[in-house]
């Protein structure tokens, strides 16, 4: 998980971003219990206390499957503006297809011309 979406779900979660090591980032949550969740890209999991995340001795792990952000797919109009999928995260859509679809629909409304682009592929 990436920086930006890391503090946007702390924000939503009420926990803390930060840095595990290696530019990737974690969101905890400590419960009232004493109990810690952890978000990861990959997964949630959930650990009795911190000296069980120190050792990695999670009680419940839940798997997940978010694409990184260079591995979606936006729209770009003729003028370089960008339409997302979720225009407050900045992400795209998961499939070409998809987005694809939603740009022949932006065009079938007489909006414009539109292509569909990777995310990774957009200047920064």
């Amino acid at each position: 998980m990436d920086q930006r979406t890391a503090e946007q779900l702390a924000a939503i979660v009420g926990g803390e971003a930060w840095q595990s090591g290696g530019g990737i980032y974690l969101v905890t949550v400590t419960r009232d219990d004493g109990s810690l969740v952890v978000f990861s890209g990959d997964a949630v999991c959930e650990y009795e206390s911190d000296q069980a995340f120190d050792a990695g001795r999670a009680a419940k792990t839940m798997l997940l499957n978010i694409p990184e952000t260079e591995d979606l797919y936006v729209i770009v109009d003729l003028e370089g503006n960008v339409f997302y999928q979720d225009d407050a995260m900045e992400r795209g859509w998961r499939y070409q297809e998809e987005a694809e679809h939603e740009a022949r629909g932006l065009e079938s409304r007489g909006e414009g011309r539109f292509s569909v682009v990777r995310q990774s592929e957009l200047p920064t």
